[in-house]
This record gives C-alpha cells, structure tokens and sequence, in this order.
C-alpha cells in the first residue's frame, strides 16, 4: 500500500526528527517547499545523495532507499539503525579539546570496530569547521575543529533516527547506480554538491564526489527517472548555462536560500537555487 506521507505531515506541526549530523548544504531551511512538493501518494522514497538526509527524517517514510557516494557516513547509518544508544554514549563521550580532536582525526578508521568507527565519524562532524567533510587526497578526513558547533544531540533524538532508519534500505555508492532501480510510483529526491563552471572543487564533500562536469550527466538521468513513472525533485545551485534546459524539459522554481557554508558569516547571504521537478512545483 503506497504511503501518504504529505497527510501525514498536515496532521502534525512537527517534523519527525532532525538529522543527527551538520552537513554542507542542509535543506533544513527548505523543508516547508520540499515537504509540499511530494506527492500524496508514494510507493518509496528514494534519496541518492542523502548526506544528512533532512528531508527523510522529516518525513520518516515506511519504505526508503539511501544512498551517498561517502562510505564512512552510510557506515554510520547502518550503526545508528542498529545501535543508537551504545553509539550516542560513545560519540558523546569524546573530549571537545583541540588535542583530543586532532587525535581521534587522525585515527584510521578502517583499524577501528563498527561502533567506533562510526562514533568517531559522527564526533568528528559535530566538532568540526562548519559541518564540512573533506578529505586529502590519501582519503584522511583533515577539516579543522570548529568554534560554534551546537549543542550534541542528545540520546532520545539517536533513538528516533534509528526508527526511521529501520525500514531504509542503506547502499554506498554512485547516484547512477540507485537511479537504475527507480520503480513507477517511486520519489526521487537529488540534491547533489552544488558546484558553478567558475567554481574549484575544495573536495568539500570527498573524492569522486559530484561536481559541474557531471551536470550534463544528470540531465539524462532526470529523464531516466521521468521514464520509469517516478516523481523526481531535483535542487541545484541557479546555473544560467542550464536553466533555459530545464524550464525546456521540466517544472522549474528560482528560490532564495541562506548560504550557511562560508568561512566568515558576512558572506553568509541569500543565494538562488532552483527546484527542479516533472510535476507542479509548490513554492
């Protein structure tokens, strides 16, 4: 039976939980616009670039596919929907100074248990530099710690992340890959690295991870899903070389959106994005 997850969401004023992780590009801001932009009735819902997956656990859909090109974030996943207490009691555990930081950065994580290792991905988040993750070309996470990180979530809010994730399907690996298993009655929600023709790659969200050339690849790949009789909301950066295609092919919304990743808050303004859709757009 398909999910009727916008009726869900009208009858309570509250969204099921935030996410546990900072993430460069959040949506948080943006759930009102995407929550009215799912259709009523949905067989799965689908995110291929999840990073923090804000818009899932807003929704906490009954059936799910996650996927991210980051091994170490949907490693982490797969811990908290298995173990969120024991992950919680470790994460949080951890020193805040700089020097407990700099060493649990520079542990390997592949030398450390499932629950450590994710425990350490999740402390490092939550302390670094604005909730970037970035890696050197070695693949060593080596973002700096950072000064206004937030208050920890705390154990109640691990426990809900692990309900939602209970009946998700996790997967680490390319965005094409799960596009290929996009079904009729499927949404597809891709809100991948935003990146500009002018702009350098500061691998701000790991190696191999989506960038400006791969654009004309998307392209088709919104077609592949429109084909399969699927739902897609696509966000992306306003890119003038593309946005003529879109509004071409697809339902297109120009919106302001606060900039929250910069390295001083003064640069930190309203930027334009646009939604991208094959069905009406809500703003």
């Amino acid at each position: 039976m398909p999910d009727n997850l916008n009726i869900a969401i009208k009858k309570s004023s509250e969204i099921w939980t935030n996410p546990i992780l900072r993430w460069a590009g959040s949506k948080k801001k943006l759930l009102p616009i995407l929550l009215k932009n799912i259709p009523n009735n949905i067989n799965r819902y689908v995110e291929p670039f999840c990073g923090s997956a804000c818009l899932f656990f807003a929704l906490r859909p009954q059936k799910a596919i996650l996927s991210d090109l980051n091994n170490e974030l949907m490693h982490t996943y797969a811990q908290l929907k298995k173990h969120p207490k024991i992950l919680h009691r470790l994460a949080s555990s951890y020193s805040t100074e700089n020097e407990e930081y700099l060493r649990i950065r520079a542990q390997n994580p592949e030398a450390l248990t499932p629950i450590d290792r994710a425990a350490r991905f999740i402390y490092l988040n939550r302390h670094c530099f604005n909730g970037v993750y970035r890696t050197n070309r070695q693949g060593q996470f080596n973002v700096p710690q950072g000064n206004r990180t937030g208050a920890f979530p705390e154990s109640k809010h691990f426990l809900r992340c692990s309900i939602a994730l209970r009946d998700a399907e996790l997967k680490a690996c390319n965005y094409k890959t799960i596009i290929t298993r996009v079904k009729k009655g499927d949404f597809v929600y891709l809100d991948p690295p935003y990146a500009k023709a002018d702009s350098r790659n500061r691998g701000e969200y790991g190696p191999k991870s989506f960038t400006y050339a791969d654009l004309p690849d998307m392209l088709s790949q919104l077609a592949e899903i429109n084909r399969s009789g699927a739902t897609f909301l696509f966000s992306y950066c306003l890119e003038p070389n593309h946005i003529e295609y879109f509004r071409e092919n697809w339902n297109v919304e120009v919106i302001k959106v606060q900039r929250h990743v910069a390295g001083f808050s003064k640069h930190r303004n309203k930027v334009s994005e646009i939604l991208v859709s094959n069905r009406k757009i809500t703003v």
